[in-house]
């Protein structure tokens, strides 16, 4: 017994003697810069002179600062760069603030070019699709939806509606009698395999738009209820361009226009029929009321940049640009663009 215990220490030194040696052989293979952090730090750069006021929730022209600065690493994370787009389909490119109207930073002055920009068309057209009987018809606002002065009845053509409220129906029918292939997508109803007004049906959706590109694309053909990218809808339906995209978005057009002039989405669309909505400033929007007006005619002139035209221009009701009432304004315009040169190719 004497012995035994004389003996535990020598075997507890040999077992310690052996751990030590073991972490030792571990670190020499493992090796590790000891000064590198555990973590990852996402630095968000500041803002550039041009751009909104960072003190108001603002922006850059990179495309990191599309959240605000709140939110977290792991978010920023979940999405994918801009640059996956495939080489063929779109080309990205800086988003860039437009100078100021007046030279400094003027509400009046902003609201003021902003709504000569949206409400005089460029482009003329004199034939326009309606929901009558004749065909063709320039009635009101509910009837005249299409402008069909540059549409190749030959050819094709895909229609992508993305509407909350049903206004879309004119578009709707008008398209489907022109035997075009119609989606529309709204989060709100239920799941429909497909309705029509006589001449087809149109393919109905619960999925809705983001400008942000999830890692996790849709399956082909399978949308789900969540929010996708537009390149990444059209590339899960097998779609190279959409050649009526009608979009009311409820103040997400901003950020999803901004995104499609960044990552080149709208040169795969022929004729836009967008609602914007200046009530208030839309989503992950911020800074000053002169810099938000500055932002929203910046993106418009990506548009028109992008080779965009407009040709017609639809005052909505109300009169407030955020929430301060303008009388020579309106709170929403419906606005038709037609891309010049391309369209249904």
């Amino acid at each position: 017994m004497a012995a035994c215990s004389s003996a535990l220490p020598s075997v507890l030194t040999l077992v310690l003697s052996i751990l030590l040696l073991l972490q030792l052989l571990v670190s020499l293979i493992v090796l590790r810069d000891s000064s590198a952090p555990d973590f990852t730090v996402i630095s968000i750069s500041s803002h550039e002179s041009g751009s909104l006021d960072s003190g108001a929730g603002g922006r850059t022209d990179s495309a990191s600062e599309l959240w605000p600065n709140e939110e977290t690493a792991a978010r920023l994370r979940a999405y994918a760069d801009e640059n996956e787009l495939n080489s063929g389909q779109a080309t990205d490119s800086k988003f860039v603030l437009q100078p100021w109207a007046s030279g400094q930073p003027s509400f009046s002055a902003e609201v003021q070019r902003l709504v000569q920009f949206i409400s005089t068309p460029e482009l003329n057209c004199s034939r326009w699709q309606g929901s009558g009987e004749s065909g063709f018809a320039y009635v009101g606002e509910g009837s005249a939806t299409l402008c069909l002065d540059y549409w190749n009845a030959d050819s094709p053509c895909v229609v992508y509606s993305f509407s909350l409220d049903g206004k879309d129906a004119a578009l709707l029918e008008s398209t489907l009698r022109m035997k075009c292939e119609v989606h529309r997508f709204d989060p709100s109803t239920g799941h429909k395999h497909g309705s029509g007004f006589g001449y087809g049906s149109v393919r109905h959706h619960q999925a809705w738009l983001d400008w942000r590109r999830p890692h996790a694309r849709p399956y082909r053909g399978v949308l789900g209820t969540i929010q996708h990218s537009l390149v990444d809808i059209m590339d899960s339906l097998g779609h190279s361009m959409v050649h009526v995209l009608w979009a009311d978005l409820e103040s997400a057009e901003w950020r999803v226009l901004e995104s499609w002039a960044q990552d080149g989405t709208l040169r795969r669309i022929s004729q836009l029929i967008l609602t914007v909505h200046l009530q208030w400033a839309g989503f992950e929007v911020g800074g000053t009321e002169a810099g938000v007006v500055r932002f929203w005619y910046s993106v418009l002139s990506a548009l028109h940049s992008s080779g965009f035209r407009l040709t017609r221009s639809t005052p909505g009701p109300g009169h407030t640009v955020l929430r301060q009432e303008h009388p020579n304004t309106h709170s929403s315009y419906k606005l038709t663009w037609i891309r010049r040169g391309e369209q249904f190719k």
